[in-house]
């Protein structure tokens, strides 16, 4: 009976000792993810303020175009106007 006792012992040991490791595992895990996760969403933020920025970049020189050269930016308003009022009616008279 020695041997049972001793071998169910070892085998409580080697159970505990498991779920130590299992809890260990799933807490550097969840520290993974949690980094990756903060990593991303830095990435993200960095992404959308370089999109804002080239965005207000681009209108800021759109609009310094225009006070440079009303007329031009005038008929260019309104060729592009045309354009597409052509495009919608040929679409339109499709269906």
């Amino acid at each position: 009976m020695g041997n049972a006792e001793e071998f169910a012992s070892e085998l409580k040991q080697m159970r505990e000792e498991s779920q130590k490791i299992n809890q260990r595992a799933r807490d550097n895990y969840l520290e993974q993810v949690s980094d990756f996760s903060e990593k991303v969403k830095q990435m993200g933020d960095e992404a959308g303020s370089k999109a804002k920025e080239k965005a207000k970049e681009v209108i800021d020189k759109a609009g310094d175009y225009i006070k440079k050269n009303p007329q031009k930016s005038a008929l260019i308003g309104v060729g592009i106007g045309i354009g597409l009022g052509v495009v919608l009616g040929v679409l339109a008279r499709r269906k």
